[in-house]
């Protein structure tokens, strides 16, 4: 069965608090690249292969030719209203046609130009079909403060704290599995486990390098400092990805700052991968079935975040979008306290009110919506660039 994917759905907001240096909307961009000649050549390849296999010429399994006849339907509709707006131009532009039968055209034309939009970006969503990593429920988030000292901590905390309340927001489970607190406030490194529908697809693009500057409140000059998110996919099977006999489980004493547990039980676990060598730690449960538990999780979610990022390296494409490990290195967004903006360096989107978007706020929401859509049109560049149809 041909999976569809779902329309983003952009939140109401005031326009004011946008600029987007970018004059071409997501849905613009996706008729561009259908229209274009490399999207005409897909669509005619797409076409040719159905018909030869409803004329009994080709074969090919029932699910890729239901993926071919959900296009070639969707492009039939598209080919119609091009003509329909084709035919209104004429009658604009044709001298003898009387000047009430212009005006009605020109009245017509928006509203048509409005309707194939739409069609061109319901063709783009059958061009694009789910996977795997856009339906998944489960995803592991690591927060690390990086360059910045104390003030760096700061931030690493309002961003565990601007997730956990879009976790809410979105009614997400929020699973705390290591959070490093410092006394004098801030998180120095959190490691949460988040499910609910679509996460890893909403989170996968908050992965790479913050900035924030600001002057902090026992200063007068302005600091910047960073910290690095890492979002990996959690199978929805944990045994399935980590077999128990595919690891070695060691018990070890937890260390700590002290407590009548402390050194007394060996209740951490070290979990190492066999296959790969890639170990885990876990200390912060109290009883060591409890580490393991999370151990299991920990590892599963690394060996997937290497599927992914194999997989990853077989596509060439001009993503702007980096998903995966090479994400973590990437300056992806500053927050700039000063000018009260955010701005996302890949999408080249600037939002207007700091505090909101840190609240988890509706302009985060649709910097989010953003991310996805420019993640859909960089799948889609690549299926037609490539002339990928099967």
């Amino acid at each position: 069965m041909l999976l569809r994917q779902p329309q983003f759905l952009l939140r109401l907001f005031r326009l004011s608090s946008l600029q987007q240096s970018t004059q071409s909307s997501s849905s613009t961009a996706s008729s561009t690249l259908l229209t274009s000649e490399n999207g005409e050549k897909f669509l005619k390849t797409v076409i040719e292969r159905l018909k030869e296999c409803q004329e009994g010429n080709a074969s090919a399994a029932p699910e890729q030719i239901s993926y071919w006849e959900a296009i070639a339907k969707q492009a039939a509709i598209v080919s119609d209203t091009r003509s329909e707006l084709s035919q209104l131009n004429s009658i604009i532009n044709d001298m003898n046609e009387t000047e009430e039968m212009r005006k009605l055209a020109e009245g017509d034309v928006e509203s048509i130009k409005e309707t194939l939009e739409a069609e061109l970006q319901e063709l783009a969503t059958r061009v694009v079909p789910l996977n795997n990593l856009d339906v998944l429920s489960k995803c592991q988030i690591e927060l690390s403060s990086g360059a910045g000292g104390q003030e760096a901590m700061l931030f690493t905390g309002e961003l565990l704290d601007m997730y956990q309340k879009l976790a809410a927001s979105n009614s997400w489970k929020w699973d705390p599995l290591q959070v490093d607190n410092v006394p004098l406030g801030g998180v120095r490194s959190a490691l949460i486990a988040v499910s609910g529908e679509n996460v890893y697809a909403k989170m996968r693009f908050e992965a790479g390098v913050h900035r924030v500057q600001r002057v902090p409140v026992n200063d007068s000059r302005m600091h910047t400092s960073t910290s690095s998110i890492s979002v990996l996919p959690e199978p929805e099977e944990v045994s399935v990805v980590v077999p128990s006999d595919s690891v070695k489980i060691e018990a070890m004493r937890a260390s700590g700052p002290g407590g009548q547990n402390v050194n007394k039980r060996s209740t951490a676990v070290r979990m190492t991968h066999k296959e790969t060598g890639i170990a885990v730690h876990c200390m912060d449960e109290r009883f060591q079935h409890l580490n393991i538990q999370i151990a299991y999780k920990r590892l599963a979610a690394i060996l997937m975040q290497r599927q992914v990022d194999a997989m990853l390296e077989k596509i060439v494409s001009r993503r702007k979008l980096q998903v995966g490990s090479k994400a973590r290195a990437e300056k992806i967004r500053t927050y700039n306290f000063q000018h009260d903006k955010v701005t996302d360096h890949r999408i080249q989107m600037a939002i207007t009110g700091v505090d909101e978007f840190l609240s988890a706020g509706e302009t985060l929401h649709a910097m989010i919506d953003r991310l996805q859509e420019q993640h859909m049109e960089d799948r889609l560049d690549h299926i037609i660039e490539n002339c990928i149809v099967e």
